[in-house]
């Protein structure tokens, strides 16, 4: 059936059925803006790889279903433990600075982070219903989540061509809203698998790094937070410029100062710290990573800027949500506003 108006009474008609639809859709919406969002950053991280399946399978369902197990749940989860034990050595660093000007304004993703510490646990098991119950929500509400994100990611996997082309249909006689949203489609894979898969890549590979580093280290000179400064290393790929250098330099004269001052602090230990960091932290991600992932012509500044202010005002999902809102502001602004002015 193709609807066609015959009056404008009939189009305003139909836009007023259009609006009572989308309201309730709108609302289930910004219920879960923080699973679509993942969703959709999956979507665009996992698109390389199920295009590249596909071609070899012909198989839509199958290559999605592939591709999320072997690529997009990994990523996920890595993200999520990485995450979730970079906030809780966070907290203990600010714990042990008396920082806590700054430990109460990031309370709400420290407390978090805590919620299943062993004592809570405890607490648990020796009859705290109240508190049970909480815990229960709040793991049924992280599988509803990841429920919405696996499933939002899958769909657009598979229905990719088909969104594209009802697109394509609904726009046909404005070829500008048409180029407006293949240009976006094309800087969001940039900035999706690009920009903040490098962010991913490197911080995973300094994890893993310093990890080693701490255990080979002698007993009470290695690196006090490896996770935490693992995932301040990939954040900093974003800083123009100097890029992660502004984390492990200032920290390899910590280590250095703490040779100084500390008993039982080899020298050789921050030597060996700054020239493994360099090579596989800093160079090898930047000279093999890149040259796999697109970073596209985005200034790093306004990237960085998107990240933390998205984080800032949106909270933890505003981080997959800040490339959506800068590639659209930037196209609405380089291509749209000059041409209404």
């Amino acid at each position: 059936m193709h609807v066609s108006p015959s009056s404008g009474r009939e189009r305003v008609g139909w836009i007023l059925v259009g609006l009572v639809i989308a309201a309730p859709v709108v609302l289930v919406v910004s219920s879960f803006v923080g699973s679509l969002t993942v969703a959709l950053f999956l979507y665009y991280a996992t698109r390389p790889a199920n295009r590249w399946l596909y071609a070899r399978t012909s198989r839509r369902y199958l290559s999605a279903t592939v591709t999320l197990l072997l690529v997009g749940l990994p990523i996920l989860l890595i993200f999520t433990y990485a995450a979730y034990v970079g906030l809780q050595e966070l907290d203990q660093f600010l714990q042990a600075t008396d920082l806590e000007q700054v430990r109460s304004a990031l309370q709400p993703y420290l407390g978090s982070a805590s919620a299943f510490d062993q004592d809570q646990l405890v607490g648990l098991v020796q009859g705290n219903l109240s508190r049970i119950g909480a815990v229960v929500g709040m793991v049924a509400g992280s599988l509803l989540r990841l429920f919405v994100v696996l499933t939002v990611a899958y769909f657009l996997l598979v229905d990719d061509g088909k969104i594209g082309d009802w697109f394509r249909r609904s726009f046909e006689d404005n070829p500008a809203v048409v180029q407006f949203g293949e240009d976006v489609d094309g800087d969001l894979t940039t900035l999706y698998s690009g920009n903040l898969l490098i962010v991913v890549a490197t911080g995973a590979i300094a994890v893993v790094t310093f990890l080693t580093l701490d255990q080979v280290a002698p007993g009470g000179s290695g690196i006090s937070y490896p996770i935490l400064l693992g995932l301040l290393i990939g954040i900093g790929t974003l800083i123009p410029a100097i890029g992660m250098k502004i984390i492990y330099v200032p920290y390899t004269a910590f280590l250095l100062w703490r040779t100084q001052t500390g008993p039982g602090s080899p020298l050789w230990f921050p030597i060996v710290f700054f020239v493994v960091t360099l090579i596989v932290v800093d160079l090898l991600p930047d000279t093999v990573v890149r040259s796999y992932v697109a970073s596209g012509d985005y200034h790093k500044g306004l990237v960085m800027l998107a990240y933390v202010l998205g984080a800032a005002v949106f909270g933890w999902y505003g981080i997959f949500l800040a490339p959506l809102l800068l590639v659209l502001f930037v196209h609405f602004a380089r291509d749209v506003f000059p041409n209404l002015v």
